[in-house]
């Protein structure tokens, strides 16, 4: 009998980033439309998206779930069109902020050296805490701070807000704009 491969054993033979997204999906407290760079951002996720997929680099979507009770079944949000998972993506749930509240994104990031480029909405929250996750874990990240938002913090403009939490990332790893992700993903590519 042939011994079942696990795949997961030659994760030294690829060096691609797998495109983490984080938050788009449709949020109860609605979207954060009124903020001017929302519309930027998802745009510029969409580009980083359509550029992983031309160049099969893998894709990761992470949605926050709200913890069901004893009673109820989970409720799934609705993805935020044009941003729904294609059939080679994975897919990751979380309960907590971080991705890595998720046990089989980190094991997922452990096999593959952490290796990840995350953007999205709500960097305040999940990309902030996944980069403090994967600084401790010695994870190579990047941040694209252009395909990223935050939300009004209320007391700070989105804007300013944005820009100091960009800042306390780049303290985990590396922040870069979306129009360098061309460029990190034909990399990526040749080296495969």
């Amino acid at each position: 009998m042939t011994p079942v491969i696990d795949f997961l054993e030659f994760r030294s033979q690829t060096v691609a980033p797998t495109l983490v997204l984080v938050g788009l999906h449709q949020q109860p407290d609605g979207p954060p439309d009124e903020e001017p760079a929302y519309g930027e951002t998802l745009a510029n996720c969409q580009a980083a998206l359509e550029h992983a997929r031309a160049n099969r680099i893998p894709v990761a979507h992470v949605r926050t779930i709200n913890p069901k009770s004893a009673s109820e079944r989970h409720r799934y949000p609705l993805w935020i069109a044009g941003f729904e998972p294609g059939r080679a993506d994975m897919v990751f749930d979380v309960l907590q902020p971080s991705c890595y509240s998720n046990r089989e994104f980190a094991r997922t990031m452990d096999y593959s050296s952490g290796n990840f480029v995350i953007a999205g909405l709500y960097a305040e929250t999940t990309c902030l805490s996944t980069a403090v996750d994967a600084h401790h874990r010695r994870h190579d990240f990047t941040y694209l701070s252009n395909a990223s938002a935050c939300r009004n913090s209320g007391g700070v403009p989105p804007a300013m807000f944005h820009e100091a939490v960009s800042q306390v990332i780049s303290r985990y790893g590396k922040v870069a704009k979306g129009t360098k992700w061309g460029l990190f993903l034909a990399l990526a590519r040749r080296a495969l």
